[in-house]
C-alpha cells in the first residue's frame, strides 16, 4: 500500500512538472546533453546471521533534458537518463556480476542562485519520476550465491526521486555548459534483484551520477 501511494505521489509530481514545462511556452527554453559517471551504494541481504552485499558496479550513463525558465530565478526541466551498471552480489570473498541497465524519467524544479542572463548560474534541483530496471545478463541453472539472492533477466519499473545540484556556464547566449551532481533514490528493485526464501533485502538505493553536459538555448 506505501509502495502505491508513493507512486501515485511520483505520478502526481511528473504530471505537474509536465503541465509547468508545456505551459511556459513563452519563456525561455533550454535542450541539453550529457554524459555521466554513476555509482550505487549497496544493501545487505541477510540470511539468519550470514549476510551478502548486493547493489550495482560503477558505470556510465548519457542524459538528455529539456527545461525552460518559469522565473528569474525558478526553473524545470523534464530529463531522460539511460546507465550501464551491472548487477553485483558479494559475500566472503565471492562475488557474481550480472548484467543489468535503467532508464529514468523524472521532472526537476531547479533554483538558481543567479538570475536569468548570468554569465554563471549555480543551481539545486529536486524532483522525481520513475525508473526501469532491467536485467540483461545470461541467466545460469545453479547461480552463485543463490542462498542470499538472484539475479534475473526481468525488468520493473519503481519510483525515483531526483535531488542534487550544479553550475551553469554561459558560453554565449545560445550555449551553455553545466557540470552537476545528484542522488537519484529508488526501492529495490525485487523482481531483478530477488531475494532468495528466507532472505531479506530492504530499503532504498542511492545511486550517484557525476553528469558534464551541453545546451542549446532558443
Amino acid at each position: 500500500m506505501l509502495d502505491l501511494r508513493l507512486t501515485a505521489r511520483v505520478g502526481t509530481i511528473l504530471a505537474m512538472g509536465l503541465l509547468a514545462t508545456t505551459s511556459a511556452m513563452a519563456q525561455r527554453w533550454e535542450f541539453g546533453a550529457g554524459a555521466a559517471g554513476t555509482f550505487y551504494t549497496s544493501k545487505d541481504v541477510s540470511v539468519g546471521s550470514l549476510k551478502a552485499k548486493a547493489g550495482f558496479k560503477s558505470g556510465w550513463g548519457g542524459s538528455a533534458w529539456l527545461g525552460n525558465d518559469m522565473h528569474k530565478y525558478i526553473g524545470g526541466e523534464i530529463r531522460y537518463m539511460f546507465q550501464q551498471n551491472d548487477l553485483k552480489l558479494e559475500q566472503g570473498g565471492k562475488s557474481y556480476i550480472f548484467g543489468s541497465r535503467s532508464q529514468t524519467i523524472h521532472y526537476d524544479f531547479l533554483i538558481h542562485a543567479a538570475p536569468r542572463g548570468s554569465k554563471i548560474r549555480p543551481f539545486l534541483a529536486a524532483g522525481a519520476g520513475f525508473r526501469g530496471y532491467e536485467g540483461t545478463g545470461k541467466e545460469l541453472a545453479v547461480q552463485p550465491l543463490n542462498n542470499f539472492a538472484y539475479l534475473t533477466k526481468t525488468s520493473e519499473w519503481v519510483p525515483v526521486v531526483s535531488v542534487g545540484g550544479g553550475i551553469k556556464f554561459m558560453a554565449s547566449k545560445r550555449l551553455a555548459f553545466r557540470a552537476e551532481f545528484r542522488d537519484y533514490l529508488s526501492p529495490v528493485p525485487n523482481k531483478v534483484l530477488t531475494p532468495a526464501p528466507g532472505a531479506k533485502i530492504d530499503g532504498w538505493f542511492h545511486n550517484f551520477v557525476a553528469l558534464f553536459g551541453v545546451s542549446v538555448l532558443f
